[in-house]
C-alpha cells in the first residue's frame, strides 16, 4: 500500500533538492544549505523538526543527523542500510578519520558472502569510536596510508590489497575465517603486488610473511615469492592461537593453528 505524506508547500522546495542530489544523510548544516539554495525562509533545526513531524527524516542513534525518506519509497520507510551511522558520523565531521576495514571491507569489496556479527572501523589509536557505534561496531587500531584505500559508495573503505595488508598485519582482527578461506583465491588472483609490497613496507615484518602465507593459500605463488623476496622471513610468524596441531609453511615461516582448515589450496611445508 502507498502512503501519501504531506508536503507543506513552504518547504516542498527542500524536499525537492534533497531528492535531486540524492542525499542519505541529512544535517542541520546540510539543511542550512539548502535553505541557501532554495531561498526558503527556515530555521535549519525547526525545518528539521518540521520534516520528521511529517514523516520525511528518519531517526539516528547520531545525534544532529537524520536519515531522508524520499519520495520513491512510497512512505516514511528507512532503507535498511547498515551503513547509516557510519554515513551520519561522517556527514557531520567529514575530517574524521574512520574508514571500512576488516569483514566490512570485505563485504562492500564484493568478496565476503556473508554479514559480520559487527561491523568493522578502522580508527587512530586515539580516536574513540562515536557513542552511536556501541554494539554495533567494533573498531581496529591498524590505520594503513591513503593507497590502501578506496570508495564504494560514498564509503571510505580498505581496498583489495589494504585488506590483505589488514588482516596479515592483524590477523586476529578478521573473525570469520570460513568466509575469508572461500574468498582467498579471487583476492589473491587480483592484488597488485607492488602496491602490497608498499603496504607492507609500514607494518611489522611478521605482516609479510602472513601476506606470502595468504596468496600462496590463494594459489598466487608468484605474488607470494615476489614479497619473500622483498621481505625475507626472520622468525616465525603466526596465525592463530601458539598451540599444538596446525600448519607450518617453510617458505614463510608461518605457523597456522587457526585459517589452515579453511584453505582449498594446500600450504604446508
Amino acid at each position: 500500500m502507498t502512503v501519501t505524506r504531506s508536503i507543506p508547500t513552504s518547504i516542498a522546495p527542500v524536499l525537492e533538492q534533497l531528492e535531486l542530489d540524492g542525499d542519505v544523510i541529512v544535517t542541520v548544516d546540510r539543511l542550512a544549505e539548502v535553505l541557501r539554495e532554495t531561498g526558503v525562509k527556515d530555521e535549519p533545526r525547526q525545518l528539521a523538526y518540521e520534516l520528521q513531524r511529517a514523516g520525511w527524516l528518519g531517526s539516528l542513534r547520531t545525534r544532529g543527523a537524520w536519515e531522508f525518506l524520499p519520495a520513491a519509497r512510497g512512505g516514511a520507510i528507512s532503507s535498511g542500510d547498515r551503513f547509516l551511522e557510519f554515513r551520519a558520523q561522517r556527514e557531520l565531521d567529514p575530517a574524521w578519520p574512520g574508514v571500512l576495514a576488516m569483514e566490512s571491507a570485505a563485504g562492500v569489496l564484493g568478496l565476503a558472502q556473508r554479514l559480520p556479527e559487527r561491523e568493522v572501523v578502522s580508527l587512530p589509536s586515539r580516536i574513540e569510536p562515536p557513542k552511536a557505534f556501541a554494539g554495533q561496531w567494533r573498531a581496529v587500531t591498524l590505520v594503513l596510508p591513503g593507497e590502501a584505500q578506496t570508495t564504494v559508495d560514498r564509503l571510505p573503505t580498505w581496498n583489495l590489497d589494504g585488506l590483505v595488508a589488514g588482516i596479515a598485519g592483524r590477523p586476529a582482527a578478521y573473525r570469520d575465517l570460513p568466509g575469508l578461506g572461500q574468498w582467498l583465491p579471487d583476492a589473491a588472483a587480483r592484488v597488485d603486488p607492488e602496491l602490497l609490497i608498499r603496504l607492507l613496507a609500514g607494518l611489522p615484518s611478521t605482516a609479510s610473511q602472513r601476506a606470502a602465507y595468504l596468496l600462496a593459500a590463494g594459489g598466487n605463488a608468484e605474488a607470494s615469492v615476489a614479497i619473500l623476496r622483498r621481505f625475507p622471513p626472520r622468525s616465525v610468524a603466526r596465525i592463530g592461537p601458539r598451540q599444538a596441531g596446525g600448519r607450518f609453511n617453510a617458505a614463510t615461516q608461518v605457523s597456522d593453528t587457526a585459517l589452515y582448515r579453511y584453505l582449498a589450496v594446500g600450504t604446508g611445508a
